[in-house]
C-alpha cells in the first residue's frame, strides 16, 4: 500500500459536484444533431428522461451514499457482481469516452475557426493541432487535481455552455416573437413523432448518448461535504439544468437552422451567425464561438479524470498492471491519464484522413451503445445490493420499496438493453456513408471487440499487483478501501 498522504484532499462543494455533474453531462455538439428531430425532440425527450435519465440518476444517488467511495460505478458493480463484471464495466466507460473525443475536439476546433477564420473550417491540420492542444490541456490542468479543475470547470460551464445556449434560446424566441418564419412547423400535431421505419428509430435512440454520464462524478463523491444531503441534491440539480439546456438548447437550434443546412460540428453558431449577421451584429459571433469553445472545454475536463479515476481502483485492485496506480501530487491518476492522452492523440490524427462529419452517426451510435452494457450492469447492481447488503446505510433509496425499485433499475435496464439491440440496425439519416450490411457487420465487429477485451484481461489479472507499496512516483495514498469493504 502507497505511503499516507499528510496533505488531506479538500472536500468538494454540493454547487461545484452540482456543476460538475451538468458538465459531464451537457455539450454544445448534441444540440444540432437533436434539433435536426425537429418538434419531436420534445417528446424523444420526455420518454428518455423517464425511462433512462431519471432512472440513471436515482440509482447513481442511492448507490452513491450507499457506497461514497473512489472508484464510482466500479465500486458499486464489484460490490453487487464481482471484480470481472466491475472491470467490464469501467472498461466499457473508458472506451466510449475515447471514442467520443474526436468528434467534441473536432467541434472545439470549428469553434476556434469561427472565432480567428472561418475558412479553417475544413482544414486536416487545423482541426488536428487544436483537438491535441486542448486535450493535453485539459489534462495537463487535471493533473492538479479537483481543488483547481472543479472550480475551472464550472467557470467553464457557465461562460461557455449556459450563455451560449441562454443567448441562443433567446434569440430563437425573439426570432419567432417578431413574426419571422420557423424553420420547422411550430404546431401541436407537429409535436407527433412521425417514425417509418427502425432505421429512423436507430438516429433518435442516438439520444442515449446526450443524456448519459450523470454517474461519472461519483468516483468523487467520497470527498463531498456532507455526502448524504449533498449528492442527491446535486444530481436533482444537475439533472434539472440538463434537460433545460438540452431540451430548449436543440429547439433553438431547430428553429432557426432549416434541418438540410445543419452542420453536425457547428450548428449552435449557425443559429449566431443567421440571426446576428443581418443584425450587423455579425462580429459577436467570433466571441461566442470563443465562449463555446471555453465551455466544450469544461465538458472534455470533468471527462478526462472520471472514468481514469475508476480504472486506477482497478489497478489497486490488482487488475490491471501496478504502474497504472501512481497518482500526481494532486490525486489524478498520471499514468492511465497518460495513455489514454496517447491513444485520443493516435484518434485525433485519423481527423486528416477522415471526414469526421461523414462517420458521426457510427461514433454516435457505437459509444452509446457500449456505454449501455455499463448501464445494464450499474442498474443491476443496485438491485442485487438491495438484497446483498441490505445493512448498508443509506441516507437516500429510490422510493417505492422493492417494487420501486423494480420500476426504476428494472425498466432503466431493460431501456438499456433495448437500445443496446436496436442500435445495431442501420440507421436512416443522411450523415451516414455507410450501407447497411456494412454498417451493421462493423458495429458487430466493434461492439464484439470491446466487450470481449476487459473479459480476456481479466484472465492476465495477478494479486501480487494489488496495492503495492513503494512505487516510484507515487505520491497520495490508496483509495482509503480495502477489498471487502
Amino acid at each position: 500500500m502507497a505511503a499516507e498522504s499528510t496533505k488531506p484532499r479538500r472536500p468538494i462543494s454540493l454547487f461545484v459536484l452540482a456543476m460538475m455533474s451538468a458538465a459531464v453531462v451537457v455539450g454544445l455538439e448534441g444540440l444540432p444533431e437533436v434539433g435536426s428531430f425537429g418538434l419531436p425532440l420534445v417528446v424523444y425527450y420526455a420518454f428518455f428522461t423517464l425511462c433512462f435519465f431519471l432512472p440513471v440518476g436515482l440509482v447513481a444517488a442511492e448507490l452513491g451514499v450507499g457506497w461514497p467511495h473512489d472508484g464510482g460505478v466500479y465500486r458499486w458493480i464489484r460490490e453487487a457482481l464481482g471484480e470481472r463484471w466491475a472491470f467490464m464495466g469501467i472498461w466499457c466507460q473508458w472506451v466510449q469516452i475515447l471514442v467520443w473525443y474526436p468528434t467534441v475536439l473536432a467541434v472545439c476546433a470549428v469553434s476556434l475557426s469561427y472565432a480567428i477564420d472561418p475558412d479553417m473550417h475544413d482544414v486536416g491540420w487545423f482541426k488536428v493541432v487544436v483537438s491535441l492542444g486542448i486535450f493535453w490541456a485539459a489534462t495537463l490542468i487535471n493533473f492538479k487535481g479537483l481543488s483547481i479543475s472543479g472550480w475551472l470547470t464550472t467557470a467553464l460551464l457557465y461562460l461557455g455552455t449556459l450563455l451560449p445556449v441562454f443567448l441562443a434560446i433567446g434569440l430563437a424566441a425573439w426570432w419567432l416573437g417578431s413574426g419571422r418564419e420557423s424553420a420547422i412547423p411550430l404546431e401541436w400535431s407537429g409535436l407527433v413523432p412521425r417514425i417509418d421505419s427502425i432505421g429512423e428509430v436507430v438516429g433518435v435512440v442516438a439520444i442515449f448518448s446526450f443524456l448519459s454520464g450523470l454517474e461519472v462524478n461519483s468516483v468523487h463523491f467520497r470527498h463531498v461535504r456532507n455526502p448524504q444531503r449533498s449528492i442527491p441534491r446535486s444530481l436533482l440539480f444537475s439533472g434539472v439544468l440538463v434537460l433545460a439546456i438540452s431540451v430548449l438548447g436543440a429547439l433553438s437550434v431547430a428553429v432557426l437552422v432549416p434541418v438540410e443546412e445543419i452542420d453536425l460540428a457547428a450548428g449552435t453558431l449557425q443559429v449566431f451567425s443567421k440571426v446576428l449577421g443581418p443584425l450587423g451584429w455579425g462580429w459577436m459571433v467570433a466571441i461566442l464561438a470563443g465562449l463555446a469553445l471555453a465551455g466544450m472545454i469544461g465538458h472534455i475536463m470533468v471527462w478526462v479524470i472520471g472514468p481514469t479515476e475508476s480504472l486506477r481502483v482497478a489497478a489497486e485492485d490488482g487488475l490491471i498492471p501496478p504502474v497504472f496506480q501512481r497518482t500526481t501530487a494532486g490525486g489524478a491518476p498520471r499514468n492511465v491519464m497518460l495513455l489514454q492522452g496517447c491513444v485520443v492523440s493516435v484518434l485525433c490524427l485519423l481527423m486528416l484522413f477522415f471526414d469526421l462529419n461523414r462517420i458521426f452517426y457510427f461514433l454516435t451510435i457505437a459509444s452509446a451503445q457500449v456505454y449501455l452494457v455499463m448501464y445494464v450492469l450499474m442498474f443491476l447492481s443496485v438491485i442485487v445490493l438491495r438484497f446483498k447488503q441490505p445493512s448498508v446505510p443509506r441516507a437516500f433509496m429510490i422510493p417505492g420499496g422493492i417494487v420501486g425499485l423494480m420500476v426504476v433499475a428494472g425498466g432503466g435496464g431493460l431501456t438499456a438493453t433495448a437500445g443496446i439491440i436496436v442500435m445495431f440496425w442501420p440507421p436512416v439519416t443522411k450523415d451516414m456513408s455507410m450501407d447497411g450490411s456494412t454498417f451493421t457487420i462493423a458495429l458487430l465487429g466493434t461492439f464484439a471487440a470491446i466487450v470481449l477485451a476487459p473479459l480476456i484481461l481479466y484472465r492476465f489479472r495477478n494479486p501480487e499487483w494489488q496495492g503495492r507499496p513503494g512505487l516510484p512516483g507515487t505520491e497520495t495514498t490508496r483509495s482509503g478501501w480495502k477489498r471487502g469493504d
